[in-house]
């Protein structure tokens, strides 16, 4: 039999069970140490949170309203219809055989509406985004959402066409939120990043992604950006002028085009670079515009081709393909087929690596160009001058008639023909201009690819001079085209050269 003593502490022990277990049951389960991988996707989670909730406030979304010029034609429904005639003639029937009369086009304006972001980047009410989201804006409405949502009206404070960058303003009765613009030189492919703006108008959307790639360079409608970040972070219609923003909810980029073969985000997206956006901000607050270092010239790049025929012993440097009269570099006395491989001692890679540093540089600016003519290396001197106001180029019509004899040939899907005072006319070339006509190109062509357009008068393959369509065809029919073709052709008066080589 246990004693008192031993039955006491029985007791005892079975009470400060009972009590640790009632505690344990009143609180529930005591939570397991969460895995490792958890806790890092929980702050990345927070991370992200912190980031949008950081930056949101300072991205704007922007609606405008532009006027535009429209041709119709009265009945345009009907035309092509078999009561085309009874509508245009209102029952005059004409005589059997005889041309259709002319129709006279109608013009009117209609308002187009415009859809776009944008960034504070001042607390005084500066805006930085696209200059396409703003081009030709009758009306700009800016709407913040901060504390509270509010909707100004905007004035442009200057617009840059080469880099598609603009800088509008809002007068607001407080200072805003202004985002911080981080250093773009420091990113790296596969850093974290978020895309904020208002795509389809839906305002404030945050996409996350990764930096796909960087220096990247594009032509885009015309524009030739260099220097692009591409992101796979969701960017659609609206986003333009958006931030790229870093983890750290710094602004590394401008939000600008994608790529969408098929009309939709599919995981390509690009961004101007934020330290590029700096320089480009501060001129246009103070100055309204951009000034650049200008030569005068059109550049092209050095394929295998080009370094063979101009004998340059690498595919480096950029090919003088067009010298604009009493440009700097006409007065310095640079020569078209010149290439050029070097600026003040640098080494030039590319075409944009000579027109960035060109436009870098400030007017006036003393610059010592290495250049290779005909096989023999030289420097040429010169003052840079002032890049004019970019503007777009009108795109070359096909000839509206065809030539009478010789008939015309085909060569890689072009039609193509002698010149002659006649088509030379038309097309806007010298009148005793000599050589080949392209005056049929189908889009889907290989002459298309390598550059040709219709009106293009070529006056040489090779470096070999094609009088006529007889000549063209004897020189291009010696060609390997598995080893590359060089045309020289005249295009509307400004003279261009074209690479190709057949895989």
């Amino acid at each position: 039999m246990a004693s008192r003593r031993e039955s006491g502490k029985g007791m005892a022990a079975t009470a400060l069970a009972a009590l640790l277990w009632t505690s344990w049951a009143a609180s529930g389960p005591v939570p397991a140490e969460p895995p490792n991988g958890q806790r890092q996707l929980q702050a990345l989670q927070e991370a992200f949170q912190k980031v949008a909730a950081t930056v949101k406030p300072s991205v704007v979304s922007i609606n405008t309203l532009a006027t535009e010029t429209v041709e119709s034609h009265p009945f345009e429904f009907f035309f092509g219809d078999p009561l085309e005639n009874l509508f245009r003639n209102f029952g005059e029937a004409p005589a059997p055989g005889a041309p259709a009369p002319e129709r006279t086009p109608r013009r009117f304006k209609r308002r187009t509406e415009g859809l776009g972001s944008g960034v504070i980047t001042d607390p005084r009410g500066y805006i930085l985004t696209n200059e396409h989201v703003v081009h030709d804006a009758d009306v700009i409405n800016v709407t913040v959402k901060d504390s509270e949502e509010n909707t100004y009206k905007g004035r442009v404070v200057g617009t840059d066409v080469t880099s598609d960058l603009a800088v509008i303003k809002i007068d607001v009765p407080r200072p805003l939120k202004a985002a911080t613009l981080g250093d773009s030189d420091r990113i790296e492919v596969g850093d974290w990043v978020m895309a904020i703006g208002s795509p389809f108008g839906l305002q404030q959307t945050v996409t996350v992604g990764i930096i796909s790639a960087v220096r990247q360079s594009l032509n885009v409608e015309g524009r030739l950006y260099t220097d692009f970040i591409q992101t796979d972070a969701a960017i659609n219609r609206g986003n333009s002028g958006g931030p790229l923003v870093n983890t750290k909810g710094e602004i590394i980029g401008v939000n600008t085009a994608i790529f969408a073969p098929t009309g939709v985000f599919a995981g390509i997206g690009f961004s101007i670079p934020a330290n590029q956006a700096k320089e480009i901000m501060r001129q246009l607050i103070a100055e309204g515009r951009v000034v650049r270092g200008w030569l005068g010239v059109e550049l092209a790049p050095i394929d295998d081709i080009m370094a063979r025929q101009f004998r340059v012993p690498e595919q480096k440097g950029a090919l003088v393909n067009h010298v604009l009269e009493g440009s700097p570099a006409d007065k310095a006395g640079l020569w078209r087929s010149d290439v050029i491989i070097g600026i003040n001692g640098t080494r030039v890679d590319s075409p944009e690596s000579l027109i960035k540093s060109i436009g870098n540089t400030p007017p006036r600016t003393l610059m010592r160009l290495t250049v290779i003519r005909d096989a023999k290396e030289t420097e040429v001197s010169l003052l840079t001058g002032e890049r004019p106001a970019e503007t777009a180029e009108s795109r070359p019509e096909s000839p509206d008639a065809k030539p009478g004899e010789p008939q015309p040939a085909t060569w890689e899907g072009a039609m193509l023909h002698t010149a002659g005072p006649d088509i030379n006319k038309k097309l806007g070339l010298p009148e005793n201009g000599r050589g080949v006509v392209v005056i049929g190109l189908p889009p889907d062509s290989s002459a298309f690819d390598i550059g040709l357009r219709p009106g293009d008068l070529i006056i040489s393959v090779n470096r070999k001079e094609t009088r006529d369509l007889e000549s063209f065809l004897k020189v291009s029919t010696e060609i390997n085209l598995k080893e590359g073709i060089l045309l020289d052709v005249n295009r509307r008066g400004k003279l261009i050269y074209l690479s190709y080589k057949k895989s």
